[in-house]
């Protein structure tokens, strides 16, 4: 005779122990569960040199590649049948999953490269908006091509307009006192309810109308009383304005842009990180219960009345099971250990076992709530046909 055990994994044929042991119904099963790695702070901290330098879909799928592999080495050995061809570790993964982990990584490029634009001194606020000087074209239009992390366009869009509209370009006239009248007429223009902020000029009408707005004093119906102004000296009060006025304005903008970016890409980055993970799990869990696929000799010894009770147990690959056959409520699976969990109406049971001789063993014990225990040892008979 033979009952079949699994449900999203695992199935077990056989006379089943709790069966003989305690005349007792059938029960459910659970899943496998492992431990996840550090969070995406941290691996940005640990690994940013690295990270920093993936400019690319290829680049982060090759990295993602080699860091999971890192992260998640084996800690139990293989086990002696060979693997089927196109196994577990070289199957490919799907575009979803592909296009989750160069999201995640082109969030994680972003959230450094405005960590070192949020870390520039205000002094060196010319290299503010030179983007250029922070990411290079592939890496900068690798970012671009993400549609989650928008917020960052337009932080280059607006470093980009700045870049042109502050040049570094040296005053060839004195300032007189025409241009505290000129200064003193666009803070208080700027300050009236009805007209656009300078960021807001900068994001809808660009550099021109910036430049537009500062022509506006000589423009005027009734101009202030001074002597004529030549176009270099108007071009002097413009660049005085801009490096004592706008400059630290937009570098302040600029910097709240760079906020709400980097806030955007951590939010990014954490999904993607959880679906990862998620992934990862299943992954890790679909492994860790194939360790026990194929038929076993089990052996219980029931210490209470010295018994000994001979069986097979067959586990099936992941995912082959109904929900209708006897199940354990719980299966974890850390290394070799191997813990499993009954529950049902009398009481509940638990196994501790450990994998060995490249997975051809399996010995442990049992305790059960009613008083029963004792060991248990099993012996591969054949792998998990594949």
């Amino acid at each position: 005779m033979s009952l079949k055990i699994s449900r999203k994994g695992l199935k077990v044929s056989a006379i089943f122990l709790f069966l003989w042991l305690f005349n007792l119904p059938s029960f459910p099963f659970a899943t496998a569960h492992n431990e996840s790695f550090d969070h995406p702070q941290k691996l940005l901290q640990d690994h940013q040199q690295n990270i920093l330098a993936l400019s690319s879909d290829t680049e982060a799928l090759k990295f993602n590649q080699r860091f999971m592999s890192h992260q998640r080495k084996r800690p139990y050995p293989q086990t002696s049948r060979k693997p089927s061809s196109g196994g577990q570790n070289s199957s490919p993964i799907s575009q979803e999953l592909q296009e989750t982990i160069t999201t995640f990584w082109a969030a994680m490029v972003t959230i450094g490269n405005i960590q070192m634009l949020r870390a520039l001194p205000e002094i060196s606020s010319n290299n503010l908006v030179h983007p250029e000087k922070l990411l290079l074209d592939p890496q900068r239009e690798w970012i671009l091509s993400k549609p989650s992390l928008e917020k960052f366009k337009h932080l280059l869009e607006v470093q980009k307009k700045l870049s042109i509209l502050l040049p570094q370009s040296p005053i060839t006239h004195p300032l007189d006192h025409g241009y505290s009248q000129f200064a003193d007429f666009h803070d208080q223009s700027s300050s009236t309810s009805d007209r656009l902020s300078w960021t807001h000029l900068l994001n809808n009408l660009g550099i021109k109308g910036i430049e537009a707005r500062l022509l506006e004093y000589w423009q005027q119906k009734n101009p202030p009383t001074s002597p004529l102004v030549s176009d270099s000296q108007k071009q002097d009060f413009i660049h005085q304005y801009v490096e004592s006025r706008l400059r630290p304005l937009f570098h302040t903008y600029l910097l709240n842009l760079g906020i709400q970016a980097e806030t955007q890409a951590n939010n990014v980055a954490w999904k993607s990180w959880d679906q990862i993970q998620q992934n990862q799990q299943k992954e890790q869990t679909h492994q860790a219960l194939m360790r026990l696929c194929g038929n076993w000799k089990w052996i219980i010894h029931n210490h209470q009345n010295h018994g000994d009770h001979k069986t097979t147990m067959t586990f099936h690959p992941p995912g082959t099971a109904t929900a209708s056959q006897v199940q354990p409520t719980t299966i974890l699976i850390h290394g070799d250990t191997v813990y499993l969990k009954w529950t049902f109406p009398q009481g509940t049971q638990e196994d501790s076992l450990l994998l060995s001789n490249r997975d051809t063993r399996l010995e442990g014990t049992f305790t059960n709530s009613l008083g029963p225990h004792g060991s248990i040892s099993g012996q591969r008979l054949s792998p998990c046909q594949s």
